[in-house]
């Protein structure tokens, strides 16, 4: 478990996204790891046209152009 939320936050890091995940053990009880934050993606989901969340921290360039 502790991989996956690794790699959602170094996804979140590189690449500037607004990330919402969420997983379920097997027994039911859910997981989640959210960038910002659960609101601010969830509006993000509904409503695509909104401008970026200026609290993320997304580096200027991802990779070279």
């Amino acid at each position: 478990m502790t991989i996956i939320y690794k790699k959602t936050s170094e996804l979140s890091t590189l690449f500037g996204g607004e990330i919402l995940f969420i997983i379920f053990s097997p027994i039911g009880k859910p997981y989640s790891f959210c960038h910002p934050s659960v609101e601010s993606v969830v509006k993000r989901f509904w409503n695509p046209n909104q401008p970026h969340n200026e609290t993320t921290h997304a580096p200027i360039e991802a990779y070279p152009k």
